[in-house]
């Protein structure tokens, strides 16, 4: 007689955005220009010093002046070795459920840094 397993999954919690930055629209226009999307967040993650296994994601936007744009949203997450699904959550009216920051640009940028003092806080 063979013995049953049983195999007990353990959800894990979801993946949840901290917040988004607004690009500025010089970045903008060159990441619309990159075809490679995983070429996009290198260049992203690069310039705003942000943790290569953070997961990010990039969504395009419709500022209020009916301009395109697009955000980086980063999660609270960081992988080891697979990037697990993930989605940006939204409500039924197409609004983001987190905050999305302007910042300036011609400052150096350092996500980590701000995640890390946010943390502390």
């Amino acid at each position: 007689m063979r013995k049953i397993s049983t195999i007990k999954f353990v959800p894990r919690d979801p993946i949840k955005p901290i917040f988004a930055i607004n690009l500025s629209p010089a970045i903008h226009t060159i990441i619309q220009e990159i075809d490679n999307e995983e070429e996009r967040l290198r260049l992203i993650r690069s310039a705003l010093k942000i943790d290569p296994k953070r997961i990010i994601a990039l969504n395009k936007i419709i500022s209020g002046k009916d301009k395109d744009g697009t955000i980086v949203v980063i999660f609270d997450y960081i992988y080891d070795k697979i990037i697990p699904k993930y989605t940006v959550p939204y409500n039924e009216d197409g609004v983001f459920k987190f905050k999305i920051f302007e910042f300036d640009f011609n400052q150096d940028i350092n996500v980590e840094k701000i995640l890390t003092q946010i943390q502390t806080d």
